[in-house]
């Protein structure tokens, strides 16, 4: 048995960048911060900050552009897809993070809109 899945929950960085290929279809970027929270060994809080890059495709792309703007807290599901390419005669792994559904938590519009 295989399972390839991801969950954040997080906000928006910045408005969403949405662009077309040229057959047409949708596709958007949204940055993502998911803050982690835990205890040290005295039992103090502590906090990070974890940065995500999400690719959605489709009208799941086209809604996030029209209604997810920079402070939109989202909850983000998908699956993890590997990737590699080559820069400079060397071979570079990445991990892309592609949503397969998004809820709106609390959205602001995009470019500071009301």
């Amino acid at each position: 048995m295989s399972h390839n899945l991801f969950q954040f929950i997080g906000n928006i960085t910045r408005d969403a960048d949405l662009s077309h290929a040229e057959s047409g279809a949708a596709r958007v970027q949204l940055d993502l911060a998911v803050d982690r929270v835990w205890r040290d060994q005295s039992g103090e809080k502590q906090q990070q900050t974890d940065f995500f890059r999400i690719k959605a495709f489709g009208m799941l792309a086209e809604n996030a552009a029209k209604y997810l703007g920079k402070g939109s807290k989202v909850f983000v599901d998908g699956r993890v897809e590997p990737t590699r390419f080559e820069r400079g005669g060397k071979t570079v792994y990445g991990i892309d993070f592609i949503a397969s559904g998004i809820q709106y938590l609390d959205t602001k519009a995009p470019g500071g809109q009301g």
